[in-house]
């Protein structure tokens, strides 16, 4: 479901999502949504399983991290109970401030894996352009910076091969290569543009993949935002 919705409307209710989330300081709410979030990547098919565990290892560490920084932590009462060697019981405000500070990086991480592992970022320009009417130029220049990542490593290896049959040693951090990189990156970048140009890739031309707001769209971007809300309310 989460991969056929609008990326536009996506990002606008993740976005609206996240500022509302950010008010709230409850761990059901934190836990509800990060549950939420874990549903939609298992439920997509765009996530890779080994880049989804690369990233949610890492994240859940840093969430338990601050959870028993804020448990163990949060007060001169934890603190001096520490120091006499007694260990705090998992009840109270220190737990609970654990457990909504962790939760509370853990939800806002998966906010953000969600949206990203799920959504295809030509279908995103695409749609920022039919839909959020930003200018071709621009998204032209987001998809340029997306698709030339690869393209930049691979001129960077070859402007440093090419200084090295030179016999020029190639130092750690040397801006050599670097500097013969930008050139060669500027005359392709020129051609691309020459030859986008006559291929008729203007302001006017139509696109290929269309991009619409359905009604699920509506309700997602509604949706999300709301449910927050709701959810503050209920565990106030």
């Amino acid at each position: 479901m989460i991969d056929s919705i609008n990326p536009t409307a996506k990002t606008i209710g993740t976005l609206v999502g996240t500022v509302i989330l950010g008010l709230t300081f409850r761990w059901q709410v934190n836990s509800i949504v990060a549950l939420l979030c874990v549903l939609f990547l298992v439920t997509s098919k765009r996530p890779d399983p080994t880049t989804l565990l690369k990233i949610m290892v890492p994240i859940t560490l840093i969430s338990l991290s601050y959870f028993f920084t804020g448990w163990l932590f949060s007060s001169e009462q934890a603190l001096f109970a520490l120091a006499n060697n007694s260990v705090p019981s998992p009840s109270g405000k220190d737990f609970y401030n654990g457990l909504n500070l962790g939760t509370r990086i853990f939800s806002f991480a998966m906010l953000g894996i969600s949206y990203s592992l799920t959504t295809d970022p030509h279908e995103l320009i695409a749609s920022f352009i039919q839909q959020a009417k930003i200018p071709m130029k621009m998204g032209y220049a987001i998809l340029t910076a997306i698709n030339l990542t690869s393209l930049i490593q691979r001129e960077y290896d070859n402007s440093k091969l090419a200084l090295q049959v030179r016999n020029v040693p190639v130092k750690p951090f040397d801006t050599k290569p670097v500097f013969t990189m930008m050139i060669r990156m500027v005359r392709w970048s020129e051609r691309l543009s020459l030859a986008m140009e006559s291929k008729g890739f203007s302001e006017e031309r139509t696109m290929q993949r269309q991009m619409r707001i359905k009604l699920k769209d509506i309700l997602f971007a509604v949706g999300l935002p709301a449910m927050i809300v709701a959810l503050g309310f209920v565990f106030v």
